[in-house]
């Protein structure tokens, strides 16, 4: 059986809990069994950033740019195939102003898009708080979805909502999960 490994980019990374399901995920065929590489990931706090440099990459901590998005230099970047990002969620938080597009937050996300964009994907996951769903009257969401799917090369989207207490993580934790999957690859997520 062929190893095929795919290059993984995150922004917003955090402490690295995408990164780490993501390092863990193994794909195969009947010839061919799927791995993910680490190529790198930004954030903006220095601690997050040293976490994840810790679990995801310790020999390599020059993968990891500790810097506000805004300030990234995308085309400086190594080529991906994975892209993942979990994007600010003040703004669509329930628990907070809710202010959506019209704070300072919210708009974060299309540094995400402008990822996708440069370096068309093979697939993508983007996560976020299910508040997301009712911002801006719902215009939020409809309009993350929108810019998703006709990023890059055109993603088949599947949104879903995941509650964590389903699960059987011991909080109520509601997060939006958006995969993308090129189109031309005519494959579809189905969410368990």
């Amino acid at each position: 059986m062929k190893d095929v490994i795919l290059s993984y980019g995150e922004l917003f990374c955090g402490s690295g809990g995408l990164s780490l399901g993501a390092m863990q995920a193994i794909a195969q065929n009947k010839t061919k069994r799927f791995k993910i590489s680490h190529a790198w990931a930004n954030d903006y706090d220095w601690d997050s950033c040293k976490t994840y440099t810790k679990n995801i990459c310790p020999e390599n901590s020059k993968i990891v740019i500790c810097k506000d998005v805004r300030k990234l230099d995308i085309n400086s970047l190594s080529k991906i195939d994975v892209f993942a990002y979990g994007f600010p969620c003040n703004d669509f938080s329930i628990v907070g102003e809710q202010k959506g597009f019209d704070g300072q937050f919210g708009p974060l996300y299309t540094y995400g898009v402008a990822v996708i964009n440069r370096f068309k994907p093979k697939f993508f996951v983007a996560e976020n708080v299910g508040g997301l769903k009712s911002a801006n009257n719902g215009k939020a969401f409809e309009k993350v979805l929108s810019d998703l799917e006709n990023s890059g090369n055109g993603y088949a989207i599947t949104p879903h909502l995941y509650r964590a207490e389903d699960y059987g993580v011991p909080q109520t934790r509601h997060r939006i999960m958006i995969v993308g999957i090129e189109k031309k690859l005519n494959l579809k997520f189905k969410p368990p």
